[in-house]
């Protein structure tokens, strides 16, 4: 098992793990994201930023996560997702826990993520790893999916 950033050359096989996820989402009724989101230009853009962390196993992309940095140590986790046929074995945990690690090097304070109402695996997941739910919006070009609930972590 390996973590690191992606590269460019990882775009298309994260793309399909988040096709793969989306396709998952929508057969047990989440309504996280949308045909056109996430997308390609979004992983080449987190790529490009060195935000993008991909969990490997076995030369397989099996779990990944954004982590944007937004200053006064405050970070922001986004589009985790774990390719659907490696769900339930740790594996976005194990990710996590290594994020929350590269944040305490870099003297981060908090960790904000997102899921939607829908979402209660990730809600579950969230509380497991000791984020509070602290606030219910709507997003942006996404108002017709409902309510996403704001998670905090204090690191």
């Amino acid at each position: 098992m390996k973590i690191t950033q992606a590269e460019p050359k990882d775009s298309k096989e994260i793309n399909y793990l988040f096709e793969a996820a989306k396709r998952q989402m929508q057969r047990t009724h989440v309504e996280q994201w949308t045909k056109s989101y996430p997308n390609e230009s979004i992983i080449l853009s987190d790529i490009t930023r060195r935000q993008l962390y991909k969990l490997s196993e076995d030369q397989k992309i099996v779990a990944v996560a954004t982590l944007n940095e937004q200053g006064n140590g405050d970070f922001v986790l986004r589009r985790v997702a774990t390719d659907p046929s490696y769900l339930s074995n740790g594996y976005a945990s194990i990710l996590l826990n290594d994020i929350i690690n590269r944040i305490k090097e870099r003297k981060g304070k908090y960790i904000y993520s997102s899921t939607n109402h829908s979402n209660l695996k990730m809600q579950r997941f969230f509380k497991k790893h000791g984020f509070e739910k602290i606030s219910e919006y709507t997003e942006t070009e996404r108002e017709h999916l409902g309510s996403f609930y704001k998670y905090l972590k204090k690191i």
